[in-house]
C-alpha cells in the first residue's frame, strides 16, 4: 500500500506538471514567443540572462531570425523580454518534468517496486519524454532558417506527445486508484463495445487536437469567422475550385487546415454524444453522471470553438479551448477507468 501511495504521489504531480505545461506551451504559442530563444542547450540553457549586456545579446541574435526580418522588425526590447520570458519559461519548465519523473523512476526501478506492466509502460513514458524534448527543438528550429513561423506539422506534432503522455499516465493512476466492486452490476453484454467505443472517443480528440495544432501553427482561425459556412459556402475555396490538388497542398492551404479542424470536431462531437447516450442505458449509477459530465464538456468545447472562431481567436479564449480538449479527453479516460472498474463479476451468459 505505501508503494503505491508513493507511485501515485509521483504519478500525481507528474499530471499537474504535465498540464501545466500544455498551458505554458499555449501561451507560448499563442504570444508568438516560440522563437525568441535561438538556441538550445540542456545546461548552459538554464540560465537567464542576468544583466543588460546579456540581453542584448540575446536581442541580437533574435534580430537574424527571419520571425524579426519579415513580422517583428519594429519590436522593442522590452517586448522581446516579454515573449523571451514565456519560451525560457516554457523550456525550464520541461527540464523539471524530466527531473520529477526520471529520478524516482530510476529509484523505484533499483527497487524493484514495478511490475513488469509498469516497468514497460514506464519506460516507454521516459522515452516519449526525450522524444518530445527533441521534437520541441526540431519544432524551433524550422521557424529559424527561412520561414517565420515554426512548422505546423512539427507545431502539431510536438502537442500530440504531449497529450499522449499525459493520457498514458492518466490512465495508469487510474487504474492504480481503482479497486474492482464485490458488487456485480450486469453491465455485461455491451461492455466490450463501450470500452471500445470510449477508446475511439480518446483516438478522435486526440487527432481533433492535432488538427487544432495545424490551425494554430498556420492562423487558420482568422481565415474564416463564420459559422457553418466558410465565408459564402460550406466548403473552403481549394476544394471549390475544381482543380487537381495533392495532400501536401491541402494541408498547407489555410482554408482546408481549418475545414478539417471542423470536420474532425463535429465527428467528434457526434459520436462522443452516441457514445454517452448508451452509457446513459448501463446500470451503472457512477456511470450515470459521467455521462452526463462528459456530454456538458465535449458540448461545451465544441460550443467554445465556435465562438472562439467568430471572436477571431483571442488569447485567453483560445488558451481555454485547447485546456477545454485536455478536459474532455481526462473525463472520457476516467469514465473508461470507472466502468472497468466496476465491470460485472458474475456475468451471466447470452
Amino acid at each position: 500500500m505505501i508503494k503505491t501511495n508513493i507511485k501515485q504521489t509521483w504519478i500525481g504531480i507528474n499530471l499537474i506538471m504535465i498540464i501545466s505545461m500544455i498551458i505554458i506551451g499555449g501561451i507560448t504559442r499563442l504570444t508568438d514567443s516560440g522563437l525568441s530563444m535561438t538556441e538550445w542547450s540542456l545546461i548552459g540553457g538554464i540560465m537567464p540572462p542576468l544583466n543588460q549586456n546579456d540581453w542584448l545579446q540575446l536581442f541580437d541574435k533574435y534580430k537574424n531570425t527571419p520571425e524579426f526580418l519579415l513580422k517583428n522588425f519594429d519590436i522593442s526590447l522590452a517586448e522581446f523580454k516579454k515573449i523571451f520570458f514565456w519560451e525560457y519559461f516554457h523550456r525550464i519548465w520541461g527540464r523539471l518534468i524530466g527531473i520529477t519523473y526520471t529520478i524516482p523512476f530510476l529509484f523505484f526501478l533499483a527497487r524493484g517496486m514495478f511490475d513488469s506492466n509498469e516497468k514497460k509502460i514506464y519506460t516507454i513514458l521516459l522515452f516519449l519524454g526525450a522524444t518530445q524534448a527533441f521534437m520541441g527543438w526540431f519544432m524551433v528550429q524550422s521557424g529559424l532558417n527561412e520561414r517565420p513561423d515554426v512548422s505546423h506539422f512539427r507545431l502539431s506534432a510536438h502537442l500530440l506527445i504531449a497529450f499522449i503522455i499525459y493520457s498514458i499516465l492518466l490512465d495508469m493512476f487510474c487504474k492504480n486508484t481503482s479497486k474492482k466492486t464485490d458488487k456485480p452490476n450486469y453491465f455485461t453484454t455491451k461492455y466490450n463495445r463501450q470500452i471500445i467505443n470510449i477508446k475511439i472517443s480518446v483516438f478522435l480528440v486526440l487527432l481533433t487536437v492535432s488538427s487544432g495544432a495545424f490551425v494554430s501553427g498556420t492562423n487558420a482561425g482568422w481565415a474564416y469567422n463564420n459559422f457553418p459556412y466558410m465565408g459564402d459556402n460550406f466548403l473552403p475555396p481549394i476544394l471549390l475550385e475544381g482543380n487537381s490538388y495533392s495532400i501536401n497542398k491541402l494541408f498547407h492551404d489555410i482554408g482546408f487546415i481549418q475545414f478539417f479542424h471542423r470536420v474532425l470536431a463535429t465527428i467528434t462531437l457526434i459520436y462522443v454524444l452516441v457514445t454517452f447516450f448508451y452509457l446513459f442505458k448501463s446500470k451503472l449509477r457512477t456511470v450515470y453522471f459521467l455521462s452526463a459530465l462528459v456530454t456538458i464538456i465535449v458540448v461545451s468545447q465544441y460550443l467554445l470553438g465556435i465562438i472562439m472562431l467568430k471572436l477571431f481567436v483571442p488569447i485567453h479564449l483560445g488558451l481555454s479551448h485547447q485546456l477545454g480538449s485536455l478536459i474532455l479527453l481526462s473525463s472520457l479516460i476516467i469514465t473508461k477507468s470507472e466502468i472497468i472498474k466496476r465491470r460485472a463479476i458474475n456475468r451471466p451468459s447470452f
